[in-house]
């Protein structure tokens, strides 16, 4: 499995409860878009978020995960000496828009599914086609709904200022997403010493498809059916 490494970039995953089949494919290209960064203290979990302190904020720009050599950085974002020297962190937060651009294709246990046409709508997945180009298309990430996961919730703004869903929520019309998860190790900033965060991650499956197993030759596309940014494999880590 490819991985990358990155000098600041961060990632989201995300469960469902809903009852349907659920596959994923290798996504050739991933493109993610961050706006806003932080870090977070001691006694934060993936549902809460204690004490952050800012990394980064801004349009960091379309970031194609998919397509970087491995070993190579894809993107800087954010700066780790913000951080407050002797605190104790062990989470991370950040916001991202959730249109990507992807393209790949994955099989929906009866047919392989290609990423064909755009996704106009945030309230529903994308639909799939059984034939033709493989695109890169633009599509909204995480399902709309409630108990997405606890690691996850919509936010209307991407800067901070926007109003957040509860946990595990994300609203149909909110474009951003806020995603939490935990180091690898907790970290201590120490003076005269410069960190370097890093993230490794896979996109063999990073593609995914919900819905009914064949329903991809239908061409349906609904809040749960489709296909959707699915997370890559990760681990984040200062050095």
């Amino acid at each position: 499995m490819k991985k990358i490494f990155l000098s600041i970039l961060f990632f989201f995953f995300w469960n469902t409860s809903l009852q349907a089949v659920q596959f994923t494919g290798e996504a050739t290209e991933y493109g993610i878009t961050m706006t806003y960064a932080e870090l977070c203290e001691t006694g934060s979990t993936v549902s809460n978020c204690v004490n952050p302190v800012v990394l980064g904020s801004g349009d960091s720009g379309t970031i194609d995960i998919a397509n970087t050599t491995a070993g190579a950085a894809a993107a800087s974002y954010g700066d780790l000496g913000t951080v407050k020297f002797g605190t104790v962190y062990t989470h991370m937060q950040v916001t991202l828009k959730r249109q990507i651009t992807i393209a790949g294709t994955v099989s929906d246990g009866s047919n392989t599914c290609r990423t064909t046409s755009n996704n106009g709508n945030i309230a529903k997945n994308v639909a799939g086609e059984v034939s033709g180009a493989i695109n890169t298309i633009t599509l909204y990430m995480a399902m709309v709904g409630s108990d997405m996961g606890n690691e996850i919730n919509s936010v209307s703004a991407g800067d901070g200022t926007g109003t957040s869903q509860s946990v595990g929520v994300v609203n149909a019309t909110d474009e951003y997403l806020e995603w939490r998860g935990a180091l690898s190790s907790s970290f201590t900033a120490t003076p005269g010493v410069m960190p370097t965060m890093k993230v490794a991650f896979g996109t063999a499956n990073a593609l995914g498809y919900i819905g009914t197993s064949g329903a991809c030759k239908t061409g349906t596309a609904a809040a749960d059916q489709g296909l959707y940014g699915s997370a890559p494999d990760v681990t984040i880590t200062i050095e």
